[in-house]
């Protein structure tokens, strides 16, 4: 059985592809639940796994069809492998955000590996880590992953799920034209020469600080956001403060170059269709030009971002990435690697950046009072270093990720200092 890879698809894994070659870890990430009490473990590995098996694209792998359309490999369910799942137990108080941060630097065992599970107990309260292959699940899907185990086990029914995608053999016209609108984009965008901290680490490293707001450090960050930037403009009004955050930090190095270059992925999914649409990537990007000189009046900071989205949105930049996408296909992922390269003329993002929509909508995890949910993403290198937002149940958190040697410790502090002074004074 096979499911065709779009382009975007193809995208995600030549950014696998990267990550191996550099540090022998892929494009992964975890998506990390926080419980309120203590997990009854035997409970929580049997039903996960029974639900596991349902998806054998989850065994699964990526391979190149007759046609030479790259496509995702699923093996006959009765040839299922079990998940990995790590079980930690830590006195009450100890941070479980170390063990999640070792788990992102290992690599999975082998090619048909693409999940595996930490559960950790601390005290009266429980953690579940869900590492990641970015190539089958992107964020938001992880989480409704979660959700539609929760689904599950309440025995309560859920949606039909999409595995089939099409070749996309046809629209050939209509691909060209897209790329060309993507070149012409690019062209625009690395125009100068974006400020980045210009070093290309092969360390598997990578470090994560998460910055945790409260309800009402959330609700005040909120507020701030739709006084600033408007109603549900959470996104721009983040990015523009992570620029203010990295901005200081390039300064204090005096780092050349007059423009910020980020990268900012998107999900277009409606929420109704998230679980649906579960698997495999449903993504494209913003790509976001900051003139270093206004990062220190933030109402043209912000402005500039919330205007340079419009336009983006007005012109179909991100529906022509997808398009324009799926001319990459027919090439080796190092081939692809090259042909991405040269469309940004080999200059590197600044840094990244997303915020990712909510898809668990349960407040329950099996029998547990779901407290948070956090993302800790492995951030592709280059640039090296992302900032990544997400909220749950009107919770705000913040994950600062970086490859060890990129940064100070001081540095580090100071960009975690500055995410966690954004629940107090926004």
């Amino acid at each position: 059985m096979k499911r065709y890879l779009t382009g975007i698809d193809w995208v995600i894994n030549s950014l696998d592809y990267i990550g191996k070659t550099q540090s022998g870890v892929g494009n992964i990430s975890q998506v990390v639940l926080e419980l309120r009490g203590s997990l009854e473990e035997k409970i929580l590995l049997e039903a996960l796994e029974e639900f596991l098996r349902k998806f054998p694209l989850l065994n699964g792998l990526s391979s190149r069809a007759i046609n030479l359309c790259p496509y995702w490999k699923i093996f006959p369910q009765k040839k299922t492998r079990p998940h990995r799942i790590n079980v930690t137990r830590l006195d009450d108080g100890a941070d479980p955000f170390m063990l999640f941060e070792l788990q992102l630097n290992e690599p999975f065992k082998d090619k048909r590996e693409h999940l595996v599970f930490n559960f950790v107990q601390a005290g009266q309260r429980s953690f579940l880590g869900m590492v990641f292959d970015h190539r089958i699940l992107d964020a938001r899907g992880a989480e409704a992953l979660l959700d539609l185990f929760q689904t599950y086990y309440r025995k309560e029914p859920f949606p039909q799920i999409a595995f089939k995608e099409s070749s996309h053999l046809d629209r050939w016209k209509e691909k060209f034209k897209a790329g060309r609108q993507v070149n012409r984009a690019f062209l625009d965008f690395t125009r100068n020469t974006p400020r980045t901290f210009l070093t290309l680490l092969h360390t598997r490293k990578c470090k994560f600080k998460a910055v945790h707001f409260d309800a009402v450090q959330s609700a005040r960050f909120t507020d701030n956001a739709y006084a600033q930037a408007g109603y549900l403009m959470l996104m721009p009004y983040a990015l523009a403060k992570s620029v203010e955050i990295m901005h200081r930090v390039f300064e204090a190095r005096n780092i050349p170059g007059k423009t910020y270059l980020i990268p900012v992925s998107i999900d277009a999914r409606p929420p109704e269709a998230v679980h649906r649409q579960l698997f495999f990537n449903h993504v494209s990007f913003f790509f976001f030009k900051i003139e270093a000189d206004i990062v220190a009046r933030f109402p043209l900071l912000l402005a500039s971002i919330k205007e340079q989205m419009y336009e983006q949105v007005k012109s179909g930049l991100p529906e022509a990435l997808k398009n324009a996408s799926y001319l990459l296909r027919i090439a080796p992922l190092p081939l692809t690697n090259f042909f991405l390269q040269c469309m940004s003329k080999k200059k590197v993002a600044s840094f990244s950046f997303s915020f990712v929509g909510t898809a668990y909508s349960s407040q329950k995890f099996m029998e547990m009072d779901v407290e948070n949910i956090v993302h800790l993403p492995r951030v592709p290198n280059p640039p090296g270093v992302g900032i990544f937002f997400n909220r749950f149940n009107g919770r705000m958190n913040a994950a600062f990720s970086y490859f060890d040697g990129l940064l100070s410790d001081n540095e580090a502090r100071q960009i975690t200092a500055g995410l966690d002074a954004l629940g107090n004074n926004g």
